[in-house]
């Protein structure tokens, strides 16, 4: 693990050794984790109180297989955009966001920021939910997706190398150098790139669950959903 320059948010970085085939796989990412000045429990209220509007979107609808169902927030993901809520913490986080892929981009790949847009979407987690093993994007266009944890109870997200095939239960094992545990702690703000899979723990709390995931690109989308960032 290394830890950058300011205290308060650090990349991880995952490489491959040296191949000594042609043949032996090859990789090099990062996850990025930075905690964020954002009043978390404005974000629960308003996440809690917008739910059923989320829930009243009609369409063809997917969760991402996530595991969650199509009578989850997160079957709706195309269809809304949370970073286009009118709140002052939303418009805060917006900026965090912003800042953090600036900072990804010129630690992480050494080149200077350029213009993305987003699209973000609320996971609403209650006691026996988990989220299974899925990813963002496998495309020529794949880029950065991220997560913001605004409630939770002693949870993990387990982020795994692409080429580990282990089946999920057997992910949980601590020891295995190809899986990232992170703790979700409230006000965490994640970057990964899309391709990575993720899943996680089950969440065994009476309380909410609540995460925030995002999509960025700096490709032109078709999407109304899509803002720029």
């Amino acid at each position: 693990m290394i830890v950058m320059q300011d205290k308060d948010y650090r990349f991880i970085p995952f490489r491959s050794e040296q191949p000594l085939t042609p043949f032996a796989p090859q990789w090099q990412y990062a996850i990025g984790e930075k905690f964020v000045d954002i009043d978390v429990d404005q974000l629960k209220d308003l996440v809690l109180e917008k739910e059923p509007e989320i829930l009243s979107i009609k369409g063809d609808l997917n969760d991402g297989s996530t595991g969650l169902g199509v009578d989850s927030t997160t079957a709706r993901y195309g269809y809304y955009n949370v970073l286009d809520w009118d709140h002052p913490e939303i418009k805060k986080l917006k900026t965090e966001i912003y800042e953090f892929h600036q900072q990804y981009l010129r630690e992480v790949v050494g080149t200077e920021p350029f213009n993305v847009k987003v699209m973000c979407w609320c996971n609403i987690m209650r006691k026996g939910d988990r989220i299974h093993k899925h990813l963002h994007g496998l495309q020529a266009t794949t880029y950065l997706s991220g997560h913001f944890t605004i409630s939770c109870n002693e949870t993990k997200t387990l982020y795994v190398n692409p080429y580990e095939h282990k089946k999920e239960d057997e992910l949980f094992d601590t020891n295995n150098e190809l899986v990232y545990q992170a703790e979700n702690i409230p006000r965490k703000l994640t970057l990964f790139p899309s391709y990575i899979p993720h899943l996680t723990t089950e969440h065994e709390s009476d309380d909410e669950r609540i995460t925030l995931a995002f999509d960025l690109t700096p490709f032109d989308v078709n999407s109304d959903f899509y803002i720029p960032l």
